[in-house]
């Protein structure tokens, strides 16, 4: 089965199952090759008492398909990651129910359902409602219209113009509605965007306003739903590690490519050895390292010093670099990270004790999936030779003895072909996040 047709099959499942259900439901957009091939996610709005019963319904039938939830998370939407068991293909839904900016409604969605369009298999939003949403989904965030989205807004607009008005009114008011769709259907793009700050205004003045009740119960639910996500981030953190010649930049350059529909690369960060905070400049004018070994280790009390100055920042880079990305869904990839210091103190000019290394560690965030890149002496050495063949030998063992006392450390064979390795480790990471949505419930 080919990664479309198992796609494919879940996505018809799943709208077919909706429907016999008596959910009421449509599809906001990019839904023109749906269910043949899907874009990024399939944007999906119903109402919220439907919400519940539509996951349920969603994952029996992504179970019946051959697919498993691998990520849940709660957004101003509600994301669902499945992936298929045996191609890995990944399958993203988000669930609407309301379109939101900064908790504030930047449309009001009572009129979608009742004005859907039917088109077989699902429904869509009459002309006008897509075309206003195509049109704020991004402006209303950016202050730029998307250039993608521009033919058909105004197509929208000109055909519709008396819809797209009412529907901008209801938040907007009357005389900023008019202003939109008399640019919109004119194209009239930097207009547009020169007003968002009065649509912002507007927005903002008019909920408060007239919703209060309603808009103080959405910043409650938001704060609650910021908190949950703070506590189980549906990011990850996974560090590749292995002796010279295993092919660490290589695969990390394949993964972000591999892993994107599950963590977008604009929400994701790579990482070489740790994230900086102080030490940002000197690590992008950094050059290839060619000799590791070369220059003799830094006495006991500089060591001491440098690796105190450098255990800060792997403490505060935890915090201040990493969590926010695995806050927003994010991945963090970092090839070696602190585990350098336990294998090859030499390549730091260290001459520290280890029992002060492994207490750092104790105190440093640790990844959710530490993967070891493994292969043969003569394998790596074939690669490369920066250092003595005893020299790998020994680092070899040592980050194989290491990775064995690690509760999230994993072994891939890194004599593999580069694609086979990185589908290798995707694999990795979409089971373990599997069996981390399972425990979370």
């Amino acid at each position: 089965m080919t990664d479309q047709e198992a796609s494919s099959r879940m996505v018809r499942a799943v709208f077919a199952a909706w429907t016999q259900a008596g959910i009421d439901w449509l599809v906001l957009r990019n839904y023109e090759n749906l269910p043949e091939s899907t874009t990024n996610d399939i944007d999906v709005l119903l109402v919220s008492r439907d919400v519940e019963r539509a996951e349920k319904i969603m994952r029996e039938q992504a179970g019946v398909a051959g697919f498993s939830l691998h990520n849940r998370a709660e957004f101003a939407t509600l994301a669902f990651y499945f992936s298929h068991q045996e191609t890995g293909v990944v399958v993203h839904f988000d669930l609407f129910t309301a379109l939101k900016w900064r908790s504030f409604d930047f449309l009001r969605c009572d009129r979608f359902l009742a004005r859907k369009r039917n088109l077989g298999l699902f429904c869509a939003p009459h002309v006008a409602h897509e075309a206003v949403t195509s049109l704020l989904a991004t402006m209303i965030y950016t202050g730029q219209v998307k250039e993608k989205y521009k033919g058909a807004v105004q197509a929208g607009f000109a055909a519709e113009p008396a819809e797209a008005t009412a529907l901008l009114t209801e938040t907007y008011g009357e005389r900023l509605a008019r202003l939109v769709v008399e640019a919109a259907t004119a194209g009239q793009w930097e207009r547009i965007e020169a007003a968002t700050p009065k649509l912002r205004r507007a927005l903002i003045a008019r909920q408060l306003t007239n919703h209060p009740i309603r808009t103080v119960r959405s910043f409650l639910m938001d704060a609650a739903r910021v908190v949950t996500r703070f506590l189980r981030p549906p990011g990850l953190t996974l560090v590749l590690c292995g002796a010279d010649g295993s092919g660490k930049s290589t695969i990390s350059t394949m993964l972000s490519d591999t892993l994107k529909s599950t963590f977008p690369e604009a929400k994701s960060r790579k990482f070489h050895w740790k994230p900086p905070i102080f030490s940002g400049r000197r690590h992008a004018e950094r050059v290839p390292v060619v000799d590791p070994h070369a220059r003799p280790p830094r006495s006991r009390l500089t060591s001491l010093a440098f690796f105190a100055v450098h255990w800060v920042e792997f403490v505060l880079g935890s915090h201040l670099r990493i969590q926010p990305v695995t806050f927003r869904g994010g991945l963090v990839l970092i090839d070696r990270y602190y585990y350098d210091f336990l294998i090859d103190q030499r390549r730091y000019r260290l001459n520290v004790p280890e029992w002060l290394v492994r207490l750092g560690l104790a105190s440093i965030k640790q990844p959710e999936l530490v993967v070891l890149l493994d292969a043969p002496t003569e394998v790596l050495r074939a690669r490369k030779q920066e250092v003595p063949e005893e020299e790998t030998r020994r680092q070899r063992d040592a980050y194989s003895d290491m990775i064995r006392t690690l509760r999230n450390g994993k072994i891939i064979n890194a004599a593999q072909p580069p694609e086979k390795i990185a589908n290798d480790i995707r694999r990795l990471v979409l089971d373990y996040m599997v069996q981390r949505q399972a425990a979370r419930g």
